[in-house]
């Protein structure tokens, strides 16, 4: 594994910068706050704090930790809410990754993604826990139509919203020259997944990679914050 690189950008119409993100050697996490006054940015602040920190005495780290490190984060979130009630109804998303060999452990909660890219196909592997992927599962909506849907920002589960989370996870079997991407709905609720798809296929460098996408984002509005993560195997 070499080259993960990643970027954070503040949104044309936010007056701040919700996502946060960290790479630290072999795991990588990417946070998307939301809530009132400054609480989405310390939500996804504590989210990748707690996170890293939980799994930096871990080796190697695996499938459970993520998920355990997650529900960590998740615990001292609702603990700082239920201290501070000007920061009720706050909390984030997280995914995070892990790689070890061949084997790429994840964990997700909310609508920040990932994706694995391989051999010109790109492949979502996270589920987003959104209304509009609700929709999408019901069949009624199509997944362009969630890009516009005017209720795309409601998520149905998040880190530091409830003292009991459920958190997706998984193990992907990898191998070298796949691509590895994380990023908030910045970029996957402003571009499609083709546009994702054609910006890794246009360059093996990752960090020009991720300039070109967040180009993209800009020239359609950048209606949101935009973290994206790539890196190849």
């Amino acid at each position: 594994m070499n080259n993960f690189v990643g970027l954070s950008k503040i949104g044309l119409v936010r007056q701040r910068n919700e996502d946060r993100f960290f790479i630290d050697g072999n795991v990588c996490a990417v946070t998307d706050g939301m809530g009132g006054y400054s609480g989405g940015e310390i939500a996804s602040t504590y989210a990748v704090d707690e996170i890293r920190e939980y799994l930096a005495s871990l080796e190697p780290v695996g499938q459970q930790d993520l998920c355990d490190a997650i529900i960590h984060a998740n615990q001292r979130i609702v603990n700082r809410v239920a201290s501070e009630e000007r920061l009720a109804g706050m909390g984030t998303t997280a995914v995070v990754t892990a790689i070890k060999d061949n084997q790429l452990y994840w964990a997700s909660v909310g609508d920040s993604r990932l994706y694995i890219y391989r051999d010109g196909l790109l492949r979502q592997i996270t589920t987003d826990h959104s209304m509009v992927q609700e929709l999408l599962t019901a069949g009624e909506i199509t997944k362009d139509e969630m890009l516009s849907h005017p209720q795309r920002n409601l998520l149905t589960r998040a880190v530091g919203v409830d003292e009991v989370l459920e958190v997706d996870s998984g193990i992907e079997s990898i191998l070298p020259g796949d691509r590895i991407l994380l990023c908030t709905d910045g970029l996957s609720g402003y571009v499609t997944d083709d546009v994702i798809a054609s910006a890794l296929q246009s360059s093996d460098d990752n960090m020009m990679v991720v300039e070109s996408l967040m180009d993209t984002v800009y020239e359609v509005g950048a209606g949101d914050n935009v973290t994206i993560v790539v890196g190849t195997i």
